[in-house]
């Protein structure tokens, strides 16, 4: 039997290499999508806040910001609460990619992938159930 958390590692891998193949044709990588994902949610969130949220070291984050600023989907500024922190917001140029046609097709065939063969009260189950996943092992991590 194999153990869970080698499950779930596949499992993250299989979905990270889908994401890479539906994201490469719009000119992005995994790892700055999931910048413009979470910068599609809030217009606005300060460097350490998003490499918390994406788990990521300030230099890998740093990387990925450098290319999306030089591709013009990003722009760094000065934090409004905090004067020697860098905000970071998303461009309308980057919007009008991630909220094209195209684009949202594209994730919409990659979600469609990922539940292949679930009803939609299996989705709704596995998404709760993985939530509790994840709130669990932040309580642990504290």
């Amino acid at each position: 039997m194999t153990h869970p958390t080698l499950t779930f590692k596949r499992s993250y891998l299989a979905l990270r290499r889908a994401l890479e193949d539906t994201v490469k044709p719009f000119g992005f990588t995994g790892g700055q999508f999931d910048v413009l994902q979470l910068l599609m949610q809030e217009p606005e969130i300060e460097h350490r806040e998003l490499q918390r949220r994406l788990a990521v070291t300030s230099p890998s984050l740093t990387n990925v910001l450098d290319v999306l600023e030089r591709q013009g989907h990003v722009v760094r500024r000065t934090s409004d609460t905090d004067s020697r922190a860098k905000a970071i917001g998303i461009t309308s140029a980057a919007r009008q990619v991630c909220y094209s046609d195209a684009f949202c097709d594209a994730g919409d065939r990659l979600v469609e992938q990922m539940y292949h063969g679930f009803t939609d009260e299996e989705r709704r189950q596995f998404e709760s159930l993985l939530a509790r996943v994840e709130r669990n092992l932040d309580k642990a991590g504290k």
